[in-house]
């Protein structure tokens, strides 16, 4: 009888142990939180700032470097949120180096404007983004947003990943850099307010 009882204890330990793993879920990737009864799916948000993020991720030396230049790794370690339009590495490749050391020789100015115009207040998912026609950035102008079959545009700029977790913000990967209007560059011998091959405005 005295086994029969162990037997019993036993089984019911597992079984709470059981009970409590599943409600407790697991940590990271996607977790699944009760709200009035009803499961909502809660993202995983790294405990990194998006310029630890962007540097882990690989992709974005340029534009880390630049920020780095223009002194701005403070808005991008800052409490936020932020939702931030980073170029790739590839995107920057494609631009003329006359661009790129105008650009950088200037890095308080027409750089840290350009790098803020890809950057704006608040946290928009890639779900939010494709419900807006525009976006303001926190230089001052606004992004256009185009959604077709083929995906997600922001100023002409394919969007080519999406929903990179930060603690502070989220990023959103693109193929082009963003002029804002009436960045002036000598280099292209134009004001660059439309769209190009490698630079979007």
């Amino acid at each position: 009888m005295r086994t029969n009882y162990a037997t019993i204890i036993i089984a019911l330990a597992i079984g709470a142990a059981v009970l409590i793993c599943g409600c407790m879920g697991l940590s990271g990737g996607n977790a699944r939180n009760q709200t009035n009864g009803t499961p909502v799916e809660t993202p995983f948000v790294e405990n990194l700032a998006i310029n630890e993020v962007l540097d882990r991720d690989g992709n974005f030396s340029t534009f880390i470097q630049a920020i780095e230049a223009a002194g701005l790794e403070g808005m991008f370690t800052g409490p936020g949120p932020y939702t931030v339009f980073a170029p790739t590495d590839e995107a920057f490749s494609r631009i003329p180096n006359a661009v790129m050391e105008e650009l950088f020789s200037d890095p308080k100015g027409n750089l840290a404007e350009v790098l803020l115009y890809h950057m704006a207040p608040g946290n928009y998912m890639a779900s939010g983004i494709a419900t807006r026609d525009t976006i303001a950035t926190i230089q001052g102008n606004s992004v256009t947003v185009d959604v077709t079959g083929d995906g997600v545009r922001v100023n002409g700029a394919e969007v080519v990943r999406v929903d990179m977790l930060a603690a502070n913000g989220v990023v959103h990967a693109i193929d082009a850099v963003m002029l804002p209007p009436g960045i002036t560059l000598l280099a292209t011998n134009e004001t660059m307010t439309g769209n190009t091959t490698n630079i979007t405005g």
